[in-house]
């Protein structure tokens, strides 16, 4: 169960439904003039029991053999229709791509959910056991994606804590590269599929010192296989052809 003041932390962030004021004795605190307005997307407070941060990071200290996949999206321009999903296997560098609309919680789940039903129920067990997102209103419902269409667990979910990125760090290193291809404050509504693949394929193509001089596209395929890469339409660039530039 939560304390009293970590809900009533939840409301001053946004997380909640229930306004500040309508609080009891709100009056009678002080309160900083800097508070964030910003409403997140996750209404119910019981879809945060078992899946904050810190439920995260018990979870990993247990299963620290389990493969951590975090979950992010780039975005363009403020009135763009698409954005990008991204996906990150943070123990190999390794990001791949998705068109979604943009803010849009059922074309996220949907778009997850068709992946995962080609990939088979036993691959997604093992690729994608442990999954953390932000709390952008894209994920509102990300936790539906745990169960299958029988409605059996295939793996866990987690949220970052609020407006703190370090929380999925490789994501957001990752990104760094992504934004070569897709500078920020250019519209992604032109995009295809075709287009953000070929820039992940360019992009797990390139060398890692930290990886040992191995390409993020190498050391996935050698864990999960060519037909995992296959189904995501990521392809391996000759290291001389990688291109890290724009494409928009």
């Amino acid at each position: 169960m939560f304390r009293t003041e970590t809900i009533r932390r939840y409301v001053y962030r946004g997380i909640l439904g229930v306004k500040r004021h309508q609080l009891r004795r709100y009056v009678r605190f002080k309160h900083s003039q800097h508070q964030v307005d910003q409403v997140l997307p996750v209404k119910d407070i019981r879809v945060l029991l078992d899946r904050t941060f810190k439920d995260f990071n018990r979870h990993v200290a247990s299963n620290k053999r389990q493969n951590i996949v975090e979950f992010d999206s780039v975005v363009g321009k403020r009135e763009d229709r698409q954005a990008i999903l991204t996906l990150t296997f943070k123990k190999y560098n390794f990001q791949f791509g998705l068109l979604i609309k943009k803010g849009n919680s059922d074309s996220c789940v949907r778009t997850i959910k068709n992946m995962f039903k080609t990939m088979g129920d036993l691959f997604v067990k093992t690729a994608f056991p442990i999954c953390l997102c932000d709390n952008g209103t894209e994920f509102a419902r990300f936790h539906e994606i745990e169960l299958n269409s029988l409605g059996e667990q295939l793996l866990r979910t987690f949220f970052t804590t609020p407006y703190r990125s370090t929380d999925k760090a490789s994501c957001e290193r990752n990104h760094g590269l992504v934004r070569y291809v897709f500078p920020k404050g250019i519209s992604l509504n032109s995009l295809t599929q075709e287009m953000v693949d070929d820039a992940f394929s360019n992009i797990n193509s390139y060398i890692r010192e930290s990886k040992g001089n191995q390409t993020p596209y190498d050391l996935v395929r050698a864990k999960f296989g060519q037909s995992f890469l296959d189904k995501i339409n990521i392809k391996r660039i000759p290291n001389k052809k990688v291109k890290l530039l724009s494409v928009i």
